[in-house]
């Protein structure tokens, strides 16, 4: 088996990713991408404004996720986050 038999298009994951989505992201933990501190999404530090929000570590202080709002879509930028875990049932 080649991994052409292996590959398929984004739509494949809908389940999976319908699972990590429905969970409490609250609890989640987050790994930074600066120091390598794991920390519960909870416990970032957080800076609210119109548009959304920014979590940054509580350890280093590092940029870890941003949240954007606009009508209709919801922005998602986590490349500050080494990882993210999410405990599901």
């Amino acid at each position: 088996m080649d991994d052409r038999e292996l590959r398929l298009d984004g739509n494949a994951v809908a389940g999976l990713l319908s699972e990590v989505l429905a969970v409490e992201p609250t609890l989640g933990m987050a790994s930074c991408a600066g120091c390598g501190t794991g920390s519960q999404m909870g416990a970032l530090v957080a800076y609210m404004h119109g548009m959304g929000a920014v979590l940054h570590c509580p350890s280093c202080g590092a940029l870890m996720l941003r949240l954007g709002k606009t009508p209709g879509r919801v922005w998602l930028d986590a490349r500050g986050m080494q990882s993210l875990r999410l405990d599901v049932e």
